[in-house]
């Protein structure tokens, strides 16, 4: 039936109200779970595994907590360290621009010497050009002039590369440097072993190492990535 005065069939009430009278009965009936559980720890009713001493049954699931967040805290140590590690190595990229040609300066010509009013030609002493050195004997070729032996298609036109020492995988080129490597700028060293690494693909060999004559390394190519490494 209606209530009179008003339009509604039946008693209206906000579920807003309703809503909070709800939430506070879920509450107190957690609390009163929580008790309930808590009280059954300390008394030893909850179950354990049969391996954990019946005698000790109240500290099972205390230690089981522990130890979860333990691991949780060292889990998230190493993950933040893994994050600020810096790198360890990073190859460096392939640089295909070249050198950047240089400009010629312009040659500026030097200024005429002046001229010696008091100056005689004729009588300057006259020089008698040096008699001509008999001619020395051509020396014969030494063992270091012979032909360096490269892999067959492979080139070198800066001269740097001075033997191709053999042995190991034989997917591995190993190439041994002259000392005027290092003394040449970063960028014109990347180009060259970069040009090296290229035709060492072309070849068939998957690594590629550069050696300087004392035998130490002085660049290989990048495992991950492309490019060839080079070594300080």
């Amino acid at each position: 039936m209606e209530r009179p005065g008003s339009e509604l069939p039946v008693v209206y009430e906000s579920p807003w109200r309703a809503l909070g009278r709800d939430l506070r009965a879920v509450y107190a009936s957690c609390v009163l779970a929580l008790r309930r559980l808590w009280r059954r720890q300390w008394q030893g009713d909850l179950p354990t595994p049969p391996f954990w001493p019946r005698g000790q049954a109240t500290l099972f699931w205390p230690a089981l907590l522990l130890s979860a967040l333990l691991l949780l805290g060292l889990a998230g140590g190493w993950a933040v360290r893994q994050l600020h590690s810096p790198s360890v190595e990073r190859p460096v990229g392939l640089d295909r621009s070249g050198p950047s040609p240089s400009i010629a300066s312009p040659t500026v010509p030097s200024p005429p010497l002046p001229i010696d009013p008091a100056f005689d030609p004729v009588q300057a002493p006259v020089e008698t050009p040096p008699e001509p050195l008999p001619p020395k004997a051509k020396a014969a070729p030494s063992a270091s002039s012979a032909p360096i032996q490269l892999p067959q298609g492979f080139s070198d036109d800066s001269g740097l590369v001075l033997a191709a020492p053999t042995g190991g995988s034989a997917l591995l080129l190993n190439l041994r440097i002259s000392e005027a490597f290092q003394a040449l700028p970063e960028r014109e060293r990347q180009r060259l072993a970069q040009q090296w690494w290229q035709q060492a693909l072309g070849l068939g060999y998957e690594q590629l190492r550069l050696f300087a004559p004392s035998g130490a390394e002085l660049g290989r190519n990048a495992v991950v990535g492309g490019g060839m490494i080079l070594l300080d």
